[in-house]
């Protein structure tokens, strides 16, 4: 009821909190800017403006005018205005209360109704000539590109000084000493070089690192320290994911697959395709095979490509791969997204892999294209015990914990038998009681001081494999 008559009037400038945009569109469509200016040999200089409590110091008066001036329905006007007037509060404090105090200003939080309500205030934001607008709610960058860091400079603080007297007007509080600047290029002659951008008295802090809706920028785009910073997040996150299982005892599978897709994963795809084609985002693959050990129960030496399968989760650099396909799928025929119709430039510099080189997959034949990517990235030829890639956990995940680990080690033929601990320096005989060395086919199939399974008990997680696993999950 709020959100179709206000659309039509918001500014396309604008992405937060509107259908078909999104966090990871709206930074597509700034770093696409810039590598537009990588390709023109031109610098792209920014400014990451920072407002204070900017949804606390949102005039009523004021708001409500801007919008009856916007949608001219008095219906909606009167709406609205049912929800800000007659908000009050007080302030308890060991046992003492104080006065109530009506609210003035400010949107109440929490409010769905808050977001759009803060477009509309805001959407008569200045424009500029030469100088480009990405807005995502309360958060402004400011872009243009020129020749050399003078003009720039010249056209930032122009800008900055009639945004000033925006906010003045509207009863919005910059705040210079958050706000940042940062310049692209890919002259490292000039990697040194930093912006002076005065806004009001106060030069600017030129930082190299801005992060703009959760995504470190840097000065090539190489996002290496976005990469380096998402790795340590995640490793954190794991660690709170290990605390929920270990070899021996722990929540069952299904419980931490879907923990680890929400904690871990979740994170790490969150705008993938922004930096998925970086050199370094493999980096941060080893923190999500972690994740896949915490579900599985296996072993570091265990080949990556078990690992997969038996977590059920396809491979981190085949699912940046599908994500980044299919939103460049949304990139191509959704005119809403905020890079629609965002034509290649003619590419001067082969190395640079843009958002737009990438060929789209549509939403409808995405699983059964991660799947026929997951079988082609595995060369080597795997173990009969091991499942179909499938994005789902095998068979034996109702076991308790102790025979789920064990299962899997036994399918992936990587365990702690005698010979493996030889191998790693633990134990200096790797033979079985039986004589013969211990490796995990000789448990699966020739020691006489045990039960026997084949390939495909395990992989059926049958009545042969469970009691092989019941025998031998204390020892591998």
């Amino acid at each position: 009821m709020v959100s179709s008559p206000v659309e039509e009037h918001l500014s396309p400038d604008q992405a937060g909190f509107r259908p078909g945009r999104s966090c990871c569109s709206q930074v597509l469509n700034l770093t696409q800017y810039i590598e537009d200016g990588y390709e023109c040999k031109q610098i792209t200089g920014t400014v990451f403006v920072d407002l204070t409590a900017a949804y606390d110091t949102v005039n009523h008066r004021s708001l409500l005018l801007k919008v009856a001036q916007l949608v001219r329905n008095a219906t909606l006007v009167h709406m609205i205005e049912s929800l800000l007037v007659n908000r009050r509060f007080y302030v308890e404090m060991e046992g003492r209360k104080s006065k109530w105090h009506t609210q003035k200003n400010g949107l109440p939080q929490g409010s769905v109704l808050a977001p759009i309500i803060f477009n509309i205030y805001t959407n008569d934001q200045p424009q500029y000539h030469n100088i480009r607008r990405y807005i995502y709610a309360d958060d402004l960058c400011l872009a243009t590109q020129a020749t050399s860091f003078s003009e720039i400079e010249r056209r930032l603080s122009s800008a900055l000084n009639t945004l000033s007297a925006y906010y003045k007007k509207w009863h919005l509080n910059a705040n210079p000493s958050k706000t940042q600047v940062c310049a692209f290029h890919l002259n490292n002659h000039l990697a040194k070089r930093e912006l002076r951008v005065k806004w009001g008295h106060k030069e600017l802090e030129h930082h190299p690192y801005p992060v703009y809706l959760g995504v470190t920028l840097d000065r090539t785009l190489s996002f290496k320290e976005h990469i380096t910073k998402l790795r340590a997040k995640l490793s954190t996150r794991n660690n709170l994911l290990s605390k929920l299982a270990n070899s021996s005892w722990g929540a069952d599978p299904k419980t931490l697959r879907n923990t680890a897709l929400a904690l871990c994963y979740s994170t790490a795809e969150y705008c993938a395709p922004v930096w998925a084609r970086s050199c370094h985002a493999h980096k941060i693959n080893p923190e999500l095979n972690r994740a896949c050990r915490t579900i599985t129960g296996l072993l570091k030496s265990t080949p990556l490509p078990a690992l997969y399968r038996l977590s059920g989760i396809p491979p981190p650099n085949i699912r940046r791969d599908v994500t980044t396909k299919l939103e460049r799928h949304k990139q191509m025929l959704d005119p809403r997204h905020s890079l629609h119709g965002h034509q290649e430039m003619r590419r001067r510099l082969k190395s640079r892999k843009c958002f737009l080189t990438v060929e789209p997959v549509e939403l409808s034949q995405a699983d059964n294209y991660m799947l026929e990517c997951w079988c082609n990235s595995e060369q080597q030829q795997l173990n009969e015990a091991l499942p179909d890639p499938a994005k789902s956990l095998p068979s034996g995940m109702d076991l308790s914990r102790k025979c789920w680990v064990a299962l899997n080690r036994a399918r992936s033929k990587t365990g702690k038998t005698k010979d493996n601990l030889h191998k790693w320096g633990i134990t200096t005989n790797p033979d079985c009681m039986c004589g013969v060395v211990q490796t995990m086919e000789h448990l699966l199939r020739d020691c006489p001081m045990g039960p026997h399974c084949s390939d495909q008990d395990l992989k059926d997680a049958n009545e042969n494999a469970i009691k092989w696993i019941q025998f031998y999950c204390d020892k591998i």
